[in-house]
């Protein structure tokens, strides 16, 4: 049995009411991208939904390999964004990489076993066999940050980006894994997301009313969506064990869609 903590408790509580929504500017970002009319946004409202019920019957199947797939989406997703907010045209995957490993990698080094713990429940398996490989990705991120070290003598905005990493660090190494990561996924990477979106959709969209009711909309189906997880998972977990399933799968579910539409489309465009 997985229990969580009163301040874990809010920290997944932060993650629902404050992270979570960032994605549901994804209507607006589609409004971005072209799907203007009724036929359109349908059209894309459909296949956002297919592809997070997809995630969702994926990882039941084959939970460990869906929670691989998760954290390294989660990588490429997190670091996409701290490149595209530090501005640098060139050095990409670098960037990327670094930053998205930074908070990947750095929880999953100061909190071991708590991370394991989660990642064994959420997999339904025994994960604590990938504690033996971890070295690899560690030496990846230490090769990649000395080379990220070197450039940032050179440009300015990746010494920002270096503050910043080791900023996150400090708040992940004196906070329970959750609490550490919520702060992270709320007020750095749903920050800078929903800043870069704001600013386009007031160059480019007229009809604001269609931003705040598509937004409004998807954030309630979402948080729906949510309950009902919690509520038929609790039939055989805890409140907690249902909390924190319903959290990770359903950040899975959405990320896969949410990153194809930022990352390739919205970014092909506006980076």
């Amino acid at each position: 049995m997985y229990e969580l903590s009163l301040l874990s408790i809010i920290a997944l509580c932060m993650v629902s009411f404050i992270g979570v929504p960032h994605g549901s500017f994804d209507g607006a970002v589609a409004a971005l991208l072209g799907f203007q009319t009724k036929k359109q946004f349908i059209f894309f409202v459909f296949w956002y939904t297919v592809i997070s019920l997809a995630v969702i019957i994926f990882w039941i199947y084959f939970p460990i390999i869906a929670l691989l797939l998760f954290l390294l989406m989660s990588i490429i997703h997190f670091g996409l964004c701290d490149w595209s907010f530090l501005g640098v045209g060139r050095l990409k995957w670098l960037i990327t990489l670094t930053h998205g490993m930074n908070i990947i990698f750095g929880v999953i080094f100061f909190h071991t076993g708590e991370v394991f713990k989660i990642f064994s429940f959420l997999s339904n398996e025994n994960f604590y066999f990938f504690q033996n490989y971890l070295y690899a990705p560690y030496l990846v991120y230490m090769a990649l940050t000395l080379i990220y070290l070197y450039y940032s003598f050179s440009i300015t905005k990746m010494r920002w980006g270096l503050i910043e990493m080791i900023a996150i660090v400090i708040i992940i190494s004196q906070l329970d894994p959750l609490t550490g990561f919520a702060l992270y996924f709320c007020f750095f990477h749903t920050a800078k997301h929903v800043k870069a979106i704001l600013i386009n959709i007031n160059n480019h969209i007229t009809n604001k009313n269609f931003v705040f009711k598509s937004t409004a909309i998807f954030t309630i189906v979402t948080w729906l969506g949510g309950c009902i997880a919690i509520i038929y998972l609790s039939n055989n977990f805890s409140f907690s064990e249902s909390f924190i399933k319903t959290i990770f799968i359903g950040l899975a579910a959405l990320t896969l869609p949410h990153m194809a539409l930022i990352d390739y489309f919205y970014r092909k465009k506006f980076n």
